[in-house]
């Protein structure tokens, strides 16, 4: 699903932060919001959800600063254009985490907020959580970060 809206989960960066398999795909994100290809908007708890990995798992303090600080940059150029969740995107999260069943499981709701702002700003909402893309693709606005046109080698 190609749009100029994106709505990144955390993951997407983790995939840079953490050089992974998909990271080229998520170079490629950053790359085009800096060239105003795309848009990029995200909730406020990306921030806080990638805080709390860093804090977790990486043991150099200095190196969390410099991925928070570049997060704030990405945010302060217009970049990352973070928005704070209202009662809207609130209330199409809670129908989205509602699906589901208890035999496959439920999508989660942070995962489900990402979502909701994707849908309630007509973008498409970018994962490598194939578990969730599994259980609320009926919503549409979704798609896996490995199918991001990815021009940057890895």
């Amino acid at each position: 699903m190609a749009s100029d809206f994106y709505v990144p989960d955390a993951n997407v960066f983790l995939e840079y932060i953490y050089d992974r398999p998909l990271k080229n795909y998520s170079q490629q994100i950053v790359h085009d919001a800096v060239l105003d290809r795309i848009q990029l908007i995200v909730p406020s708890l990306l921030l806080d959800e990638i805080t709390e990995v860093l804090c977790g798992n990486l043991n150099n303090i200095e190196e969390v600063k410099l991925h928070i600080q570049y997060l704030e940059t990405l945010a302060k150029e217009g970049v990352l254009n973070v928005v704070v969740p209202d009662s809207t995107v609130r209330m199409q999260a809670i129908t989205i985490a509602r699906t589901g069943n208890p035999k496959s499981g439920y999508p989660e709701l942070t995962d489900s907020l990402y979502h909701a702002v994707a849908i309630l700003n007509n973008a498409v909402f970018i994962t490598n959580d194939r578990r969730h893309i599994a259980k609320v693709k009926e919503f549409g606005h979704i798609m896996s970060l490995s199918e991001y046109p990815a021009k940057i080698p890895p």
